[in-house]
Formats: structure tokens, sequence, C-alpha cells
């Protein structure tokens, strides 16, 4: 029985889980009773999903992408992409410290309060213990368990899903019990208006993962199940908590509502066992997303990014884990659960993981459209180049034959002169590469002849499967040693022959012209750029006048984002079904509606997010190429470097200056 090569299991990625965790135990409950109700917190659910349906499909563009190629080549495009990736790391910092200012509240409620006035004092708020001492201590013994080779193992992911389903069970029992379905018609269903429930769509967005749609396409079909799947969950949660929260402005703020709603409706002695159960299912989800945390830490040491240095990256022998980035990683998220109040924490995730989704979005908004210059020199195009060992000899008649500008080139020449060549090649050079000169021509076949211009346009096939003589049984006549050879050798040419025509089959698109293939020039490049400008104005002018809801800015912020997109269709650009490039149309919409739920979350996290770009540009050209060259270089004083091993003595020369003389014999070695 052959085994599939995917599994369900290994289509969903690390970290899913842990996401579903956070937002099933924290963000809806701090939606529900905090931002906007729980009818808002059911539709801004819902936008969220569908804006991480976009989302996930720009992401699996990305992850496809050659960094090392990116980074060499194009600084811009990199800048883009190392923010996405600095931003997720921000949001799982933040999720990190959620999960253990959570953790610490219910470590709280199972003492009765008695932990937080001893550390704090009775005078500390009861609803939030501030500054978190115990989640500083939690963070520290999760980073040293780590640092000692602790792994998230199947059983921990079993222990969370566990308790999430457990806790969503008490909910619902809560709810039946001594819920108010009447609340689903006499609650309003926006009572902060759109900006309540852009804030709460932007504080879901975090639940989905955006990591699912990668793969074939049952492995995507998979990821929309799940998406949709915690989308039912979340909805579930959101019902219930319709019918047990009467939404109110007036209260303060709380860490953790759902013991604030057991202590409401008279279920003080579930305090504590809903508590436990919180630490549990808590522990479970800090135990998947700190590792994807520090991980996200190591791929910035590789030579991919460039960015940290490799020394952060470094296994332990003994324990297998990245010491420094697990410490790095562990100290940072201390920092935030120490520092951070809880409704600061959730818009700091919220605005960090919809600013990675914007500049993703937009980088594969105008990456089609710039143009790649490549050289082309004449008519055809076939779909395959010979690789030669030597370089060509240069025409003498180049004057003659005008040069024409083509993707790929490779001249028909005829019978006779392929076989006048070879004859030459043999008599000047007898030992040429005969050998390989057959193999490449039986693979290869002959390549079609450029056609006329008044030709139709037909595709072309190669010889290698027409019935006519080919070039290659020629060449095996036109020799002098094959002339005369026996059958034995004509048998065995034809059994090539026969082979490839049989398994090769080698097409060609026939000549190129500009009416016919359409690339990006530079004037369309500057088009692309006015137009894709239109389009970010657009977007931030929606989003303005959907927080202050000014009609007349939402619908010319709209135009100026649909618009110019429907007109960048019509555009050159490079052929997607060869590429993992998503659809304008998508990357339009995945800009627009990260932008709207961005400004949501803006004002109450744009300083950290502000200290953060900082920190990620500062650490971008300290360690960019620009600047971190001159650290792989050895010393201008260090020269010679000899290593002695056996009989052989290995010199490592660094790179001389220009213009200087290195001597190709040094005194003492031979």
């Amino acid at each position: 029985m052959v085994l599939p090569s995917w599994s369900i299991s290994s289509t969903i990625v690390s970290g899913t889980g842990g996401r579903w965790a956070v937002g099933t135990l924290i963000l809806t409950h701090l939606i529900a009773y905090n931002e906007t109700g729980g009818p808002g917190m059911m539709i801004g659910t819902a936008i969220a999903a569908v804006l991480a349906i976009f989302s996930g499909v720009c992401k699996s563009s990305v992850k496809s992408l050659q960094m090392y190629y990116i980074r060499t080549t194009h600084r811009a495009d990199y800048f883009c992409l190392f923010l996405a990736k600095w931003m997720d790391i921000l949001a799982l910092f933040s999720a990190c410290a959620m999960l253990v200012r959570t953790l610490s509240s219910s470590l709280d409620a199972m003492t009765g309060g008695l932990a937080r006035m001893y550390i704090l004092g009775r005078n500390s708020p009861a609803n939030e213990p501030w500054p978190d001492v115990i989640g500083v201590v939690v963070i520290f013994l999760l980073t040293g368990m780590f640092m000692l080779g602790l792994e998230n193992t199947k059983i921990f992911s079993f222990l969370m899903v566990t308790g999430v389903v457990s806790f969503a069970s008490v909910i619902g029992v809560v709810a039946g019990w001594r819920g108010n379905f009447e609340l689903f018609d006499s609650e309003a269903i926006l009572p902060k208006g759109v900006v309540g429930l852009l804030s709460g769509a932007a504080l879901s967005s975090f639940s989905f993962s955006n990591d699912l749609l990668n793969g074939n396409y049952c492995k995507r079909l998979v990821g929309l199940v799940i998406i949709l799947a915690v989308l039912l969950s979340n909805e579930l949660i959101g019902a219930c908590l319709t019918a047990v929260i009467k939404f109110s402005t007036t209260h303060e703020y709380e860490a953790v509502p759902v013991l604030a709603i057991l202590e409401n409706k008279d279920f003080h002695k579930a305090i504590p066992a809903v508590a436990c159960l919180l630490v549990l299912t808590c522990s479970g989800a800090l135990l998947e997303l700190f590792p994807e945390m520090f991980y996200q830490i190591v791929q910035l040491t590789t030579s991919d990014w460039k960015i940290l240095a490799k020394q952060i990256g470094y296994e332990n022998r003994d324990s297998g884990s990245p010491i420094l980035a697990v410490f790095t990683g562990g100290s940072l998220c201390a920092m935030l659960a120490f520092a951070c109040p809880m409704e600061n924490l959730t818009y700091i995730l919220a605005a960090s993981h919809l600013m990675a989704t914007i500049l993703r979005a937009f980088y594969l908004l105008y990456i089609p459209f710039r143009p790649q210059y490549m050289e082309q020199q004449n008519d055809s195009s076939l779909a395959y180049s010979r690789l030669n060992a030597s370089p060509k000899p240069v025409p003498s008649q180049s004057g003659l034959i005008k040069t024409k500008k083509a993707v790929w080139f490779l001249r028909k020449p005829s019978a006779a002169s392929i076989a006048h060549h070879v004859l030459q090649t043999n008599r000047a050079n007898k030992n040429g590469p005969r050998e390989e000169h057959e193999r490449e021509w039986l693979l290869l076949g002959e390549p079609p002849s450029p056609k006329a211009p008044d030709s139709p346009p037909n595709n072309v096939e190669s010889t290698v499967l027409s019935d006519q003589v080919s070039d290659i049984e020629c060449i095996a006549l036109a020799k002098p040693e094959n002339t005369d050879s026996d059958e034995e050798s004509s048998t065995d040419i034809d059994a090539i022959v026969d082979e490839y025509r049989q398994k090769v089959k080698v097409s060609a698109a026939g000549p190129l012209d500009n009416n016919t293939l359409r690339l990006p020039t530079a004037s369309s490049w500057k088009l692309t750029v006015l137009f894709i400008g239109f389009i970010v104005t657009g977007s931030v002018l929606t989003s303005t006048g959907l927080m202050l809801w000014e009609t007349n800015t939402i619908i010319v912020g709209v135009n100026l984002v649909f618009i110019p997109s429907a007109i960048l269709m019509l555009f050159p650009k490079y052929d997607q079904t060869t590429s993992t490039t998503p659809a304008t149309l998508i990357c339009t919409i995945t800009l627009l509606g990260s932008t709207i739920l961005y400004s949501a979350s803006f004002l109450q996290s744009w300083p950290a997010l502000l200290l953060w770009f900082l920190a990620g540009l500062f650490l971008f050209i300290r360690c960019d190429t620009w600047c971190c060259l001159c650290l792989e270089r050895p010393p201008s004083t260090q020269t010679l470097i000899a290593s002695v091993s056996g009989t052989r003595t290995t010199i490592r020369v660094p790179r001389p200056p220009k213009g200087s003389i290195i001597p190709s014999r040094i005194a003492g070695h031979s």
C-alpha cells in the first residue's frame, strides 16, 4: 500500500493551534466584553476570516521566493520582505506575552487574589495585576526549559486542544444555565459604531493563521476548511457570550473577562477550576507559539537573510536548542509582559500582524509589473539552449546581420552545413568532444528555424518527434570514421534515436512577436508606480473616511483603489502561469482590507510599532551587505595563513587590494 505524500497533520503548520487558542481563550472574550459586544464580535470575526483567506494567498506566494537572490539584487524588495517578517516576530512576541498575562491572572485567581496582594500589595488593581511579576517568572522558567532541550510534542498540542474544547463547553453551560437569550434582540449590534466593529475585526485577525494556503490543491482545501472551522468555533463562543454579557462602556478593562462573567453569574466556586483550566490551556498554546517565535529569530541568521549574527542561531551540542535565540526571544517577551498592560498588548498584536500583511500585499502588487531585462539576440524562441564548454567564436560577418531581441536563440543549420562543419572540426582537431556533441544532438534534436513574417504563427515541434531523417543521422554519415562503419554501430544509433523519440518531447513557441508577447517596459513601469500610488492613497482615504464616517471620503477612496487596479490589469506583466504571484485584484483587496483594519488599531499601538520599526531599520542598515561585508574580511595585517595536514600544505590568501601583485611561489613552501 502506497501512503500519500501528505496528511492533515502535515498540512496544519506549527502555530495554527496556538493562534486558535489565543483567539478562543483571550481575543473573543476581550472583544465581546471590552470592545464591541457579542454581535459586533461575531461580525468582526467573519470579516477577519475573509481577510485571512486573501492574506493566506499572498503569504503562500512569498514563501516560494528565493531570498538569497532578492537580497543580492533588489534591496528595496528585500527591505520590504524583511519588515514583514520583522512585524510577524513582534506579533508572536505580543501573543506570548498575552498568554503569559492570562496565565498569571489565572494563577492569582486560583489563590483567591493572595498572590497579587503578597507581591504588589492590597491596593493593586484586581482586574489585572500590573506590573506582572508572575508572568516574568513564568517566561524565564519556560525559556530555561527550552534552552535545556524542551521540545513541543503532540501531547502538549493534545492537552491544548482538550483544554480549549473544555473551556468552550464551560462557556456553553454558563450561557445555557444563566444566559439571557433575549439580549439577541435588545442588544445593540454596533454599540461603538463602525470604529468598534473594525477594532474587533482587527483584534480577531490573529486568530486565523495565514500559513495554511500552501502547497497543492488538496492542502489548500484543507487549509480553507481549517479557517472555516476556527471561524465556526469563534462564532459559537460569540453567541454564548452575547447571552451572558450586557455590554457597557463604563466598567474597567478586564484582562480575563471569563472570571468576571463567572463572578457576575454567581459561579464563585467554579472560578478556581476554570482558572486551572486556563492555566493548562495557555501553557499548551505557549509551548506552541514560543518555539515558532525563536525559530523566526533563527531564520534571520541564515544565509538567506543575514540580519543577525550567525552565533545567535547556533544549536547547543548537548540540548540541540539555539540557546542565544531562545534567550533573546524570552527576554523580549518578559519585557512586554512586565511593562505593557493587556489592552496595549492586544492592539500591538493586531497592528503588527496587519502591518506584515500590508507589506506583503504591497510587494506582490508591484513586482509583476517591474521590468526584468534579459539579453535577447534573435527571433528564435526554442525552449532549451546548449551549454558550451568553450567560448563561442565571434562571427566575422556581424555587420551584415542585424541583431534582434528575443528570449532564446538557436538558429537552424542545414544538414549539409552541419556535415561540413563536423568534417572541418574532425580534420582540425581529432581530439574534439565529438561524443558530447552527438549526445546533445540526440537529446535535443534539430531546433526549428525562424519563420517568415508572413507565415502562420503555428507552434513547431522539434524534429525529435518528426518522422523525417534527423540531423544526427546526417552527422553520423558525414563523419569519416562512420562512413564505412559496420551495421552494428548504425543499429545502436537508430535504437538511441528511437528511444529519445518515444520519451522526449521538446516544443518551441515559434518566433516571438511584439503583438503576441507583452513584457513590462520602462514607460509601463512609470505608469505602474503612479497607479500603485493612487491605490495606496485610496486605501488611506478609505480607512480615514471609515474612522471619521465621512461618506464622500469613503467614495473617493474606493474609486482611487479599484479604478487604477482595473487599469493595471491591462498593463503588460510577466506571465502568471509560470509563477506563484497572485492576481492584481487579490493583492489590492488584501492591501485595502488590511489598511482599514490597521487604522482601527493604529492610535493605541503606533509608539510600539515605531520603536520596533526603528530597531529593524537599524539592524538592516547595520547588518546588510552595505556595511557587513567588511566584517567578513580578514584584517589588513593578515596576509597568509598556512595549515599543514600530513604531506599537504594549504595556504589561504585573502582577497588583495586592486592593483596588487601576489607572487606565485611563497618562500618556505614548494
